[in-house]
């Protein structure tokens, strides 16, 4: 039985924007021909318009705390979640350590919590709870005191980007926290959304858990001798990034100056992807990225489609 889920970072979506009427069209019509079990969302700013999304779609909404500019991550199910949703709202770090940022007055201040709190969302699936948990990780854009996107103080730009880095880092470390004792317990999970950094990033490897046995290309469905189909110990605790089955020439799900990134991942539990004899049964991956635009600078509005593709993942559970 098939389980379809699908992540989008759909760019500052509000009822604000001028083109909010043809962009809801635009993403209706996308999801409904992807129809998801699952949709993964982020750069929701407007509770209201994720809500005309929902009804639309015919799909229940679950929505996680806003940042401080309202930016937050939501998750909508075609069917009712198990469970209450869940946000994660507390660092989960060593005793002692701290997040820390220059706030808009040029000062080292502390973060007192994630910004932007991931959603834990319990769906069922033909009888078992998967466990869904969306994120949206600080991004590498820097913002220095005053507002602003760029700095002649080359310091200062070096503190704001280790503080930038450590945040997202932070938050890695903090939902591989939530995820642990959810793989011990022999769930199924999957962690998604925009990582803001590619497969190999060291802060995407913290959610990954032990290393190796990392899928590499679509190859790697079919090919007993790789390590990601053969048995490991640790494979109860990973996270496999999923997207990686899709074709190199389409793995990417944002352009940025004329370069594709992939942003934006699923990393799913070992528990969704049952064997058939010596082989994992890897779930198929689209990624809608054919109109996707290419981003020059930081627009703060955003035009129909979003500068971020859809990414679609079918397990077979």
């Amino acid at each position: 039985m098939s389980f379809t889920i699908t992540t989008w970072n759909v760019q500052n979506f509000a009822k604000s924007d001028p083109n909010f009427a043809p962009k809801l069209d635009f993403l209706v019509a996308t999801l409904s021909a992807l129809d998801p079990d699952v949709i993964a969302l982020q750069e929701i700013l407007d509770a209201n318009a994720l809500g005309d999304l929902a009804a639309r779609l015919g799909y229940h909404q679950s929505v996680a705390t806003p940042d401080g500019r309202g930016n937050r991550v939501a998750v909508l199910t075609r069917n009712p979640p198990a469970l209450p949703p869940q946000e994660i709202l507390a660092w989960r770090l060593p005793a002692g350590v701290t997040v820390q940022e220059v706030d808009g007055a040029g000062n080292v201040v502390a973060v007192p919590q994630p910004p932007r709190p991931a959603l834990r969302v319990t769906v069922r699936h033909a009888g078992a709870d998967v466990e869904v948990i969306t994120v949206h990780l600080k991004s590498k854009l820097l913002t220095f005191p005053g507002g602003f996107f760029s700095t002649a103080d080359e310091s200062l730009r070096a503190r704001v980007a280790y503080f930038a880095l450590q945040r997202r880092a932070a938050e890695a470390a903090t939902v591989r926290e939530e995820v642990t004792p959810l793989l011990a317990a022999g769930k199924g999970v999957v962690v998604l959304g925009d990582l803001n950094d590619g497969p190999d990033a060291a802060t995407t490897q913290i959610l990954y858990g032990a290393s190796g046995s990392q899928p590499r290309g679509p190859e790697d469905a079919t090919r007993t001798a790789g390590a990601f189909q053969r048995q490991d110990a640790a494979d109860a605790q990973r996270l496999f990034n999923v997207v990686k089955f899709a074709p190199e020439a389409t793995r990417w799900s944002r352009k940025h100056e004329g370069q594709p990134e992939l942003l934006d991942h699923i990393l799913a539990s070992a528990a969704l992807m049952p064997r058939v004899g010596p082989l994992r049964l890897v779930p198929t991956i689209q990624i809608l990225n054919d109109d996707t635009p290419n981003l020059v600078g930081s627009p703060t509005t955003s035009g129909v489609v979003p500068d971020h593709a859809p990414v679609t993942a079918t397990f077979q559970i």
